[in-house]
């Protein structure tokens, strides 16, 4: 995941109003009504920098999850992921320096 611009990722899910990311996101193939809600959840509680390191590891901040949240927990990034790509959100990384 660390291929991707995860900060600008961020930004752009914590500045786009929520009614417009519904839209965009939620058509069920792979992103459903309780994969957006886990997202909204996720990017709410955390900072830039905490979001990056969830989305590295794999792994969700401390927050309640519901039961269909709980379900997704296991594909909730592999899904998010095909998501971003398939709307053309998610921009490459910018290189490193050495």
């Amino acid at each position: 995941m660390t291929q991707f611009d995860l900060p600008g990722l961020f930004e752009f899910l914590q500045q786009t109003p929520e009614q417009g990311l519904r839209k965009m996101f939620v058509d069920g193939k792979p992103m459903t009504e309780p994969h957006f809600n886990l997202l909204i959840k996720i990017v709410r509680n955390c900072s830039s920098q905490q979001f990056c390191e969830h989305v590295e590891k794999g792994d969700y901040p401390k927050i309640k999850m519901g039961p269909s949240e709980q379900k997704l927990k296991e594909i909730f990034w592999a899904d998010c992921f095909k998501t971003f790509q398939s709307r053309g959100i998610l921009n490459p990384a910018a290189p490193k320096a050495a």
